[in-house]
């Protein structure tokens, strides 16, 4: 993989650190002219030494007034007067002026939030990219939230961070989602894929451009881009620009409907069946799993194994390297290389039961997939 070069914006760089700095030299300036002027001052009219007469100007400008240190004069005293006056009001006066307009102005605060999000996501690994701002968005980032799947938000709108704090969105930039720069900030070479909902289609065609191209650029393999549009012509476009999904956002509600206008909820008021497989307290899980070569389980049959019996899950069908899907296999049916077992179990159970088939050389979807981003984390190193 090649070296990622990664660039803070210059409106959050070290040029704008000092130029938020340099707003404290007019105050700085006139506080050393006045300091030197009020000591030369007091040692031509007070007749004091050099040390003395400093210590006078920085008691007196600084308000704390421990009391005259000598004896002064008519003379003296008028010219404590302008030290005071103009040392306190111009001085203080002038450079708290200024620290507060930075404050209230709220760019040290954005300038720090910002650099800090960028070194956090900087640690995050195999999250996703999230392009968008909208309500398809607020739902998608609360289901990630309950699974907690890592992810970044990408967007440049004004509402960007209100949006993030209304919606307990942790880690997102503000910044060009069409930028390459805004993608490398956002620690794709990290990252497991990218969605890329925009409202507009055109900036979701712009995105998916932009991000396959730095993936080819880093060589990033195994990096999946999924594109949710709003017309169907789009379709082909985003595919050709390299997006692995596309989906329209009127067919997945479509189909939503019509799945429930086939088989209505008359049950209750949600199915029994989606709120087991997809509800928020999840018990049963549906995986898949990959037999590879190598694997001790080529060429013994389901009833050999007893995966139902050893670990509580059931084997509901198997694609064969032809293509060719067995539902419901019986037990005599012969796994084979490159097979693709869909089981389904109790949560615990499968779990239990991917991190054993391991070992023999079977895959999850899930365990492949950490397998690739291991591959690839240690190829950036």
């Amino acid at each position: 993989m090649k070296k990622i070069e990664k660039r803070i914006p210059s409106e959050f760089g070290q040029d704008r650190i000092l130029e938020i700095l340099m707003k404290f030299r007019p105050p700085l300036i006139i506080a050393l002219i006045t300091i030197m002027i009020s000591t030369i001052g007091y040692m031509f009219i007070s007749h004091v030494k050099l040390l003395k007469a400093f210590y006078m100007t920085i008691l007196t400008v600084t308000t704390i007034g421990y009391g005259e240190m000598w004896n002064m004069t008519a003379k003296g005293r008028l010219f404590n007067i302008l030290v005071m006056t103009f040392g306190v009001g111009s001085v203080m006066g002038y450079s708290i002026a200024v620290l507060i307009n930075i404050v209230t102005s709220g760019e040290v605060k954005k300038l720090v939030r910002f650099r800090k999000m960028v070194s956090d996501i900087n640690n995050l690994k195999n999250h996703y990219l999230i392009f968008g701002l909208n309500d398809y968005i607020i739902h998608l980032t609360r289901e990630f939230n309950r699974k907690k799947i890592p992810y970044v938000v990408i967007s440049n709108s004004e509402k960007m961070d209100e949006f993030a704090k209304k919606n307990n969105i942790k880690f997102y930039l503000n910044l060009d989602p069409s930028n390459e720069n805004s993608i490398l900030l956002a620690n794709i070479e990290k990252a497991v894929g990218a969605i890329i909902a925009e409202t507009e289609d055109y900036k979701n065609l712009a995105i998916t451009l932009t991000v396959k191209n730095v993936t080819q650029k880093l060589k990033i393999e195994n990096f999946f881009i999924f594109s949710i549009i709003n017309n169907e012509h789009f379709k082909e476009k985003l595919k050709l620009v390299g997006a692995n999904y596309v989906e329209t956002i009127p067919e997945i509600t479509s189909r939503r409907i019509a799945s429930l206008a086939e088989k209505p909820p008359i049950f209750g008021e949600k199915s029994f069946l989606e709120e087991l497989l997809f509800g928020e307290e999840t018990f049963i899980d549906i995986e898949e799993l990959l037999i590879t070569p190598e694997s001790p389980v080529c060429g013994k049959t389901l009833k050999e194994l007893n995966i139902k019996k050893q670990f509580g899950v059931t084997v509901i069908a198997i694609k064969k390297e032809n293509g060719k899907v067995i539902y419901l296999p019986d037990e005599t049916i012969v796994l084979e290389p490159k097979d693709i077992l869909a089981v389904v179990a109790p949560k615990k159970n499968l779990k239990k039961a991917v991190k054993i088939f391991v070992k023999s050389g079977v895959f999850s979807r899930g365990i492949l997939l950490k397998k690739k981003l291991k591959e690839r984390e240690n190829g950036l190193e």
